[in-house]
């Protein structure tokens, strides 16, 4: 089935530069396709490609990066790992390795790629291939060889939930638990709300609610993101009730998530140091092929 191409006047243009404004400007992703012949046998040219839609037409589009065939099997596997692992276009990185500027979707895609587990890479690497011999032969490489975060990153909300589901464990999460509600103050995305830097300090602070009732205000103080944040609320627990046995309760409850919270980041502290971007040693340069289609 032959697909429909974007058809905006940017992505026809024949100027490199108004091609390349057009994809920086509405090139979506959506997955990977690899452009080859057979795995077994050298070929002069073999293409990655990551392949997704026009955020303006619908249309679709490709970005990709020619892979040299020159070597066995076993090199050619390991040039396309390294490139999915590398190959991020229209993204800079800061220097936290988070991606910053573009558009919101491209970005997020690519950040999802980033946080995949080995197994879903292995899948992922091995579909690309023919199926039969050559996904069987990518399949095997890729369990042996194909490297992956070491641990994934946490957002804010994920932090916040941790501490709360680490209190309600240890067995200091009140009884009343029917009359209290947690929510979360920043969403899953967009990635500067990643934790990328652990010298930071969970703070409660036990509060009259706006409404009635009482509330307490979970707060991130120090270093923690590339937003340049340095106090940022990441989550409220709230009741309705505000009479003296609950005033008491809550008073215990902000004493338990001050300790857990503090035991929760240094437990995983070593989810929160800056980026290193996981690839290939020994890693050799690419051409890119920018726009092929």
């Amino acid at each position: 089935m032959s697909k429909r191409w974007c058809e905006c006047p940017g992505h026809e243009s024949r100027d490199f530069r108004e091609l390349t404004d057009h994809y920086c400007a509405h090139f979506i992703p959506a997955g990977w396709e690899l452009e080859y012949a057979t795995l077994l046998e050298r070929e002069e040219r073999r293409t990655l490609y990551i392949t997704g839609e026009c955020s303006r037409c619908g249309g679709f589009m490709r970005t990709g990066e020619d892979i040299t065939g020159i070597g066995t099997h076993d090199s050619f596997l390991r040039d396309v790992c390294a490139s999915m692992l590398r190959f991020r276009p229209y993204a800079g990185r800061d220097g936290y390795g988070l991606y910053r500027g573009g558009v919101p979707p491209r970005l997020e895609w690519y950040w999802r790629q980033d946080q995949m587990t080995l197994a879903e890479r292995v899948e992922q690497f091995a579909a690309l291939f023919h199926e039969g011999v050559d996904q069987l032969i990518a399949r095997c490489w890729a369990k042996e060889h194909m490297p992956a975060q070491d641990f994934p990153r946490e957002t804010t909300t994920e932090f916040f939930n941790g501490v709360i589901e680490l209190v309600q464990s240890s067995g200091f999460w009140p009884d009343q638990r029917a009359f209290i509600t947690c929510e979360p103050a920043c969403p899953t995305w967009p990635p500067y709300l990643v934790l990328c830097h652990p010298k930071f300090s969970f703070v409660p602070e036990l509060k009259a609610g706006a409404g009635g009732g009482l509330c307490i205000e979970c707060y991130l103080n120090g270093i923690f993101d590339s937003a340049g944040n340095h106090r940022l609320l990441i989550g409220t627990i709230k009741t309705v009730c505000d009479d003296r046995d609950t005033a008491i309760i809550m008073g215990s409850l902000t004493g338990a998530l001050l300790y857990y919270g503090e035991a929760y980041r240094k437990n995983n502290s070593h989810r929160f140091v800056p980026y290193k971007a996981v690839k290939l040693p020994g890693l050799k340069a690419q051409k890119e092929n920018e726009h092929g289609k």
